[in-house]
């Protein structure tokens, strides 16, 4: 059995699905993080700036 890199989406948590980005609210393919505290589902656009926004979470799960 393969090990998990935890380098792909779907390792880390993250799915892609079709629905409404919550910060802008552009329909269409959305990244998704199940179980995570609202907002939780980015377009691309927003993922990238919500995640460069201070106080935001870095990839490591940390927040600061």
């Amino acid at each position: 059995m393969r090990e998990s890199t935890k380098e792909s989406p779907v390792d880390r948590g993250e799915v892609e699905v079709d629905g409404r980005c919550q910060i802008c609210g552009a329909q269409g393919r959305v990244l998704g993080i199940p179980g995570a505290p609202q907002p939780n589902q980015f377009c691309p656009r927003c993922a990238i700036e919500y995640a460069e926004a201070p106080g935001g979470e870095d990839d490591d799960g940390l927040t600061g």
